[in-house]
């Protein structure tokens, strides 16, 4: 009678502890995927980040949309960085000093690991929206600190993602074209929309197109007409 007893009991205890294991992993469950599509190049929002904090510690994923012609000067950060070109054409070179010569051109699909605190550099040789990925914080530093020339007056940054500060003057060799000044170089012509200068390395220009576009172009490219 026991023994028959025992039997009946067994189906039982496995439904209670099946029901029991369904609820506990209807707790555990994991997040929905998230999709974030890729979206339209955006001057504007140049740093767009997709997943964790890329200025805390633990992994990050972000995305950087840079228009044609814009150098990234040298800068280093203590993580190693992971980059994949998802639209454009880029190019990295390794360095203190940006070298127009050491560029190694990545078309779209492209990938790259930049090494934590060895200098590098970039060049958007089109539009480009890079994938960036790593380990956080991702505090990059320029070598030397940058000179910004805006509309609301000029700042100097010690890295990329760094707050600017205002500054009252910068180097007397930086800025020899001044915003609005009408200009022309190989992507076209437009006027001085904006400027960056590293001291003693080379100032770049950005300009605006009569159509409301903008590209980048260094000083020695460009022409008054």
């Amino acid at each position: 009678m026991i023994k028959r007893i025992s039997v009946l009991l067994i189906p039982m205890l496995l439904a209670v502890v099946s029901a029991k294991s369904q609820q506990g992993g209807s707790i555990q469950q994991p997040a929905q995927a998230q999709v974030i599509p890729l979206k339209p190049f955006s001057p504007i929002h140049r740093f767009e980040t997709l997943s964790g904090d890329p200025a805390k510690t633990g992994p990050y994923v972000i995305r950087i949309h840079a228009e044609a012609g814009y150098v990234i000067m040298p800068h280093f950060h203590p993580e190693d960085e992971n980059i994949v070109v998802l639209q454009g054409s880029w190019a990295a070179g390794m360095g203190e000093r940006f070298n127009q010569q050491a560029l190694q051109t990545m078309e779209a699909g492209s990938y790259i690991l930049l090494a934590g605190k060895m200098p590098h550099f970039g060049f958007s040789k089109t539009r480009t929206i890079l994938y960036v990925h790593g380990l956080g914080p991702f505090t990059p530093r320029y070598v030397t600190p940058n000179y910004e020339l805006t509309d609301k007056g000029i700042f100097l940054k010690t890295g990329p993602t760094e707050p600017a500060q205002p500054v009252s003057t910068s180097p007397p060799d930086c800025f020899l074209l001044k915003l609005g000044t009408h200009i022309r170089g190989s992507s076209g012509e437009g006027v001085v929309a904006a400027a960056q200068c590293t001291p003693g390395q080379l100032t770049q220009y950005r300009i605006e197109k009569p159509d409301g576009d903008h590209f980048w172009a260094q000083r020695e490219e460009l022409k008054i007409p």
